[in-house]
């Protein structure tokens, strides 16, 4: 049965190539589509991420923070470090060579950003230097730059360019990040003191809910009033500004979906079709019904999973190019392929592939032995 299978599909070569390419783009579509999902409902949670939270102005992220709250906010019991960042959004050489890059406290940012690891006598060259810059080790390597090397960052909508001198190259965490003095950036904007948001890190998960009531209520009366929340949340808060992706990326999904069904649905149909005389030949000749609904089920099968493979593996060539993306300041999500995505997709497909040949195939197999031998099509 298996070599038969296989001969029948390649009777038809154009189209059964035709069939697994529209499969192949389907899959491929859906599981980007599924990957994204993914991405910006399940944010990217490490050992350091766990602990982390942002306190940002309660009004808009883009409406600035007095530097003077990051004494008060450190203060905060539970609260292990606190480092002011301000998202840059600069690129290097390039308006294509764009990174992450922004400006934080010096001497407070790894104690944040536990992920990262720097060499002693490099931090030590970093914190020294008013205009020093470190960077992440895959970063470095994007751009062969060396420890000394000058940096210039362009483009950044503060107006100004700093030229940075590199003093670190760090390892861990998300690599493709570049870190400047935020005292070098106040001075850049002429000593406005302030700053985009603080993140801090506390001392265990279950202090989160007290730190956040306690630095909101801190600056509940001030003029300016401060939104503390983790960092989960923070890039669920930054997804929703893009309105219901959510909602759009299910109904594209739905659709997509509906796409590889009657692609293999139509193939499966024009193929059951024309051999319905040689199923009625195979009845004659001893075939069960069960075979020749098995054969055509089959063949569907072998399309879909065909076309399905090609298409998950250009899913997941593509999303190791997105890998982690940065939606701001400490804000990451993880744009890998998840086995959990590659099953999905793949079941889907196969689900539709067993859809699309069952009704044919059910009907090939039941046809009268007299009636098909007469059938012309």
């Amino acid at each position: 049965m298996w070599r038969l299978l296989f001969k029948n599909l390649y009777r038809k070569k154009r189209r059964t190539f035709l069939t697994c390419a529209s499969v192949a783009v389907s899959v491929f579509l859906l599981s980007m589509l599924a990957i994204v999902f993914v991405a910006m409902t399940s944010p990217l949670q490490t050992a350091g991420s766990r602990l982390r939270m942002m306190v940002h102005n309660a009004t808009a992220l883009n409406i600035l923070l007095p530097i003077s709250y990051g004494q008060r906010i450190a203060s905060v019991p539970g609260v292990v470090a606190s480092t002011p960042t301000s998202w840059f959004g600069a690129y290097y050489r390039d308006p294509a060579n764009t990174f992450a890059n922004f400006a934080a406290g010096a001497d407070t940012f790894f104690d944040v950003y536990t992920e990262a690891k720097l060499p002693a006598d490099q931090m030590q060259s970093f914190k020294e230097d008013p205009a020093g810059a470190v960077a992440g080790r895959r970063l470095a390597e994007r751009y062969d730059w060396k420890i000394g090397d000058r940096i210039t960052l362009l483009g950044s909508f503060y107006g100004f360019e700093p030229d940075l001198t590199l003093r670190g190259i760090y390892s861990g965490g998300d690599e493709n990040m570049l870190v400047f003095h935020w005292k070098y950036f106040n001075e850049g904007l002429g000593r406005t003191n302030e700053v985009e948001a603080f993140w801090i890190r506390v001392d265990r998960p279950q202090s989160m809910p007290q730190v956040s009531r306690t630095i909101d209520s801190m600056f509940r009366n001030n003029p300016v009033q401060t939104q503390t929340e983790t960092e989960a949340a923070a890039l669920m808060r930054t997804v929703s500004w893009l309105g219901n992706v959510r909602a759009l990326i299910l109904l594209i999904g739905s659709v997509v979906c509906f796409a590889i069904l009657m692609i293999v649905a139509n193939t499966m149909t024009l193929s059951v079709s024309e051999r319905i005389p040689e199923a009625a030949v195979m009845r004659s000749l001893g075939f069960r019904r069960s075979q020749i609904i098995g054969l055509f089920v089959g063949e569907s099968l072998a399309l879909t999973v065909a076309g399905g493979l090609v298409g998950l593996l250009g899913a997941k060539l593509l999303s190791l190019a997105f890998g982690k993306m940065n939606f701001g300041g400490l804000i990451w999500a993880d744009f890998g392929m998840k086995p959990a995505t590659a099953l999905v997709s793949m079941g889907l497909a196969l689900l539709i592939g067993l859809l699309a040949a069952a009704l044919p195939a059910y009907r090939a197999g039941r046809v009268n032995i007299a009636e098909a031998l007469r059938y012309t099509g």
